[in-house]
């Protein structure tokens, strides 16, 4: 095996991050201290000796599943950090929590799922609402539960993710036996923020004839405030241990977002009306676009966790999620390859999701940031009236890009 292969790659950031620049404490049965260790051409053995003396705990990613086959490859060759991937249907109703662009058929998406065959797989049925006629719709639910099954016993589904609970319910009352193999999750928009909200969904869940969630997908603002994390992980595992908790990493959005409930439930319209879609222009104009616009340097305020960051995780979290799948394959290969070696040398606003667009005009120095990035935004206070912590971080690390005009033989 190659020294560069994953395994030593991800030793090697590990150790060289968290052990001799210091970014987050050290793990305490690692005795890598030998700062004569790190030379040129030692760097890699030393980290490679360290293999015995650290109990190291790799954070395990769930990223999109977009049914391209270099993706698909990609995605095979990094199976052991995968912790599940997810997908929308391609035909059919909408029924995500993102707009369509492109329809496959459901063969296609089958075969292609088998690919990645020890790889857990979740559907994504997380749209805010359906049509009212559907949940009692004896066509619409035939046809889905025909798919669910297709993709259960030729794809090995593992479960479904979805926000509705009007819709778990009427998927309940006249579903098939199958059913009672796939979890139900209930997504990220749940916003499942407590102990209490975790009782109240699986309380729902528990009756509905689907598993229990393998997993639970906790609300993006936790990301920020490590002791409710540590204390909602604590009460979980007390009660629920075999439920394992992630994280989402590169969201992007506003902090504690105003506009989400509103956002969610126009896109949820737009799929219902087709052609009827502004939720682009209305974000653009008097959203969280025009938000970022004007006060750019709130992005720092977003609870996105940095590649960089995710060591301080590893106790608190099993898996983070990571978005982006309408931003195509290079997005997503990109950012998987960054959260995979906990390290990327570029532009911040190159990984994020709602907020990917800020980097058509800002270029943020990740590697800027550090030393003291992650102690200083989870202490902040969020009282920005008076607090300096975001602007000054802009400051130092976002410089506004300028305007170009390539040549049109360039297009050619």
């Amino acid at each position: 095996m190659s020294i560069l292969s994953n395994p030593f790659l991800k030793l090697f950031t590990h150790c060289k991050e968290r052990f001799f620049k210091k970014i987050v404490h050290p793990t305490p049965n690692c005795r890598i201290t030998d700062p004569d260790h790190i030379k040129t051409e030692g760097i890699f053995k030393a980290c490679i000796l360290g293999v015995q003396s650290c109990k190291l705990n790799v954070m395990q990613l769930t990223v999109p599943f977009i049914p391209d086959e270099k993706y698909i490859k990609f995605l095979g060759s990094h199976a052991t950090i995968l912790s599940s991937v997810y997908f929308p249907l391609y035909s059919g109703p909408v029924l995500d929590a993102r707009m369509r662009f492109d329809k496959i058929t459901r063969q296609t998406l089958v075969k292609r799922l088998s690919q990645l065959k020890n790889t857990p797989k979740y559907c994504l049925l997380n749209t805010r609402f359906i049509h009212p006629k559907l949940y009692q719709d004896k066509a619409f639910l035939t046809g889905l539960f025909t798919m669910l099954e297709k993709l259960t016993s030729e794809s090995g589904l593992t479960g479904i993710v979805l926000n509705d609970f009007y819709f778990l319910n009427a998927l309940s009352v006249s579903g098939p036996q199958f059913l009672g193999s796939l979890e139900a999750v209930p997504g990220i928009n749940s916003m499942i923020d407590s102990i209490s909200k975790i009782e109240a969904v699986l309380d729902i869940i528990e009756p509905s004839g689907f598993k229990l969630p393998g997993k639970l997908i906790l609300d993006r603002s936790l990301n920020r405030h490590l002791k409710r994390l540590e204390q909602i992980r604590h009460s979980l595992k007390s009660n629920y241990p075999e439920i394992k908790i992630e994280l989402l990493a590169n969201e992007g959005c506003i902090y504690q977002c105003p506009f989400k409930l509103s956002h969610d439930a126009q896109i949820a319209y737009s799929n219902i009306e087709p052609g009827k879609n502004r939720t682009h222009t209305i974000n653009t104009r008097v959203g969280c676009h025009a938000f970022f616009h004007n006060t750019p340097d709130r992005i720092f305020k977003s609870p996105f966790i940095r590649p960089e960051d995710i060591g301080f995780y590893e106790n608190l979290a099993d898996s983070v999620k990571i978005c982006g799948r309408t931003l195509g394959t290079y997005f997503l290969t990109t950012a998987i390859k960054a959260y995979e070696t906990h390290s990327f040398d570029g532009n911040l606003a190159t990984l994020m999701d709602a907020s990917h667009w800020l980097s058509d005009v800002y270029h943020i120095d990740n590697k800027s940031l550090d030393p003291g990035f992650f102690n200083l935004i989870t202490n902040c206070t969020k009282a920005c009236k008076t607090c300096r912590i975001c602007s000054d971080l802009f400051e130092r690390a976002a410089t506004r890009k300028k305007v170009t005009i390539r040549p049109y033989k360039d297009f050619l």
